[in-house]
């Protein structure tokens, strides 16, 4: 199976009063504490197949559970969705793939297209927004999990009952993801999909905290 984790990161920050991504947060950008993760992911699932096929055991510990399921047949690849030539750039060094939104006021939706329009060739792909430096690559890597362990089309995080990104969509609602309109996101879908969704929960409620403001009061969506 192939999952394309798609990186939003093409918002105006309109509440923040200019570029939130570019933030400084614990000592770095908001945004790279996400690509980053995305990165980590992605290398422990290389490493993970890698291993897989010369026999040999998994050392990172953070990771024997996954290997026990279903991510020894996973691949991953890291979109960029961004319209801020400064993230663009630091995803290119790292060879990860750029897309440009020019029209990032058309809302999330059109974030969240331009980035599946590329991806269409996976089984399913994974949103992440850029906004939330708090999340762990612990998450990530259960909702991965958990997607794989159950046969529904959707798996979301959640804590506390609340509803929240990373969320992961198999091919069957990319038709419903593409016509998205606005600043309507995935979460329109999960809502009208709660039958078909398995949740990931999560004990960290901080984790699904992202920051609009230059204060650093941290919102949940």
């Amino acid at each position: 199976m192939k999952i394309a984790m798609i990186m939003l990161a093409a918002g105006n920050s309109r509440r923040f009063g200019g570029n939130k991504l570019l933030y400084e947060v614990d000592g770095m950008p908001m945004y790279r504490h996400i690509l980053d993760l995305l990165m980590e992911v992605e290398n422990e699932v290389k490493n993970i197949l890698k291993q897989n096929k010369e026999g040999n055991p998994v050392e990172d510990e953070t990771v024997i559970e996954l290997n026990r399921g279903c991510l020894k047949n996973i691949t991953c690849n890291i979109t960029v969705v961004t319209q801020y030539e400064t993230i663009a750039e630091m995803a290119i060094e790292n060879q990860i793939q750029v897309l440009y939104n020019h029209h990032p006021e058309k809302g999330i939706s059109s974030t969240i297209q331009i980035g599946l329009n590329a991806n269409l060739d996976a089984d399913a792909v994974l949103f992440t927004v850029s906004d939330q430096p708090w999340l762990s690559k612990e998450t990530i890597c259960r909702l991965i999990e958990v997607f794989l362990n159950s046969e529904r089309g959707i798996a979301s995080v959640s804590c506390q009952g609340k509803l929240g990104n990373p969320c992961i969509f198999r091919k069957k609602y990319f038709n419903e993801l593409l016509a998205l309109e606005g600043d309507k996101g995935g979460k329109k879908i999960i809502m009208k999909h709660l039958e078909d969704t398995q949740i990931c929960e999560i004990e960290d409620v901080r984790e699904l905290e992202d920051i609009d403001y230059r204060d650093i009061t941290p919102k949940i969506k």
